[in-house]
């Protein structure tokens, strides 16, 4: 999907959409009979985009066009991202292969305050070398500032690296690999990771770049509501304007959820829905579809 142009969603008022995973989590699950009667009449449309940074951009629209998550996050956290290139460190877990390595943890590796200084004081000396300052967050991550003016390529999001080949992943672009293998042979061999193994944590092995850009001037949604404990769209709703006809839409996330009945549970036959799944994926339903007696798939 990098490259690709996203437009906001046009939202008509009182929608809810649903945030969901890929429809595979939901594998042998079946749907009650209440739901059943509804979903034979769903209007079903795929995406040409899949992954959950295109399922965001769905709904979400940066000005001018693009998806710095860095920056966001820090002007978030620390209000200071304006006129500068940011991108985020996240922490991976890389899992040696025959040929190669491959992603097995990214996003859900918790570092203590100790271990976070421990990554910094090792690592700060590698960005510095290459014009980059690798800078504290309170979350589970690391930013980079970009001190000089070099072009940065675009990496793939992080979240969607998980389970993939490493050597799929990398930008051909000597400086950064360079940066990258560096933090991971410095990893690898820290004593932090001795630490962690003892404790049952999965060591941090490497370190993924990505969400590259400068602060947009404007984030749009088409929200009155949006109901998510996810980090990603807390930043999103506290940073985005709302458009003037988000009348009583409500955006739930649901990308967390495993369990069909917990989704049912969630649409509303009154109202209009939309079913957003990551692979891209749309069931919708309006309330005069239930008047639509021949739909039977």
């Amino acid at each position: 999907h990098r490259g690709a142009l996203y437009r906001l969603m046009p939202m008509p008022p009182r929608k809810r959409i649903l945030l969901l995973p890929e429809r595979r989590f939901f594998n042998g699950q079946d749907f009650s009979p209440a739901f059943r009667k509804y979903a034979r009449r769903f209007q079903r449309t795929q995406s040409d985009e899949s992954g959950e940074t295109a399922q965001l951009r769905r709904f979400f629209r940066c000005i001018p066009d693009g998806w710095p998550m860095a920056a966001i996050c820090r002007q978030h956290e620390a209000s200071d991202a304006h006129n500068q290139t940011w991108l985020r460190a996240d922490p991976i877990f890389l899992q040696i292969e025959l040929r190669g390595a491959r992603v097995m943890a990214c996003g859900n590796l918790p570092l203590s305050l100790q271990e976070k200084h421990a990554v910094l004081s090792a690592l700060k000396p590698v960005f510095g070398d290459f014009g980059f300052e690798l800078c504290f967050s309170q979350q589970d991550f690391f930013y980079i500032r970009a001190l000089s003016a070099s072009p940065i390529p675009s990496f793939i999001p992080a979240p969607e690296i998980l389970g993939c080949d490493l050597a799929g992943l990398l930008p051909d672009n000597k400086q950064w690999l360079t940066i990258f293998n560096e933090c991971q042979i410095i990893l690898h061999n820290h004593p932090l990771n001795v630490a962690r193994q003892q404790q049952g944590q999965l060591p941090i092995n490497g370190l993924w770049f990505w969400g590259q850009g400068a602060l947009p001037t404007a984030i749009y949604h088409h929200f009155e509501i949006i109901d998510s404990q996810s980090p990603d769209l807390q930043t999103l709703k506290s940073t985005a304007l709302m458009h003037a006809d988000c009348q009583e839409n409500t955006l739930i996330d649901l990308r967390h959820v495993r369990d069909w009945a917990s989704v049912e549970s969630a649409f509303k036959a009154d109202k209009t829905n939309i079913f957003d799944f990551a692979d891209g994926m749309q069931w919708q339903w309006q309330p005069n579809y239930r008047w639509y007696f021949w739909r039977r798939t």
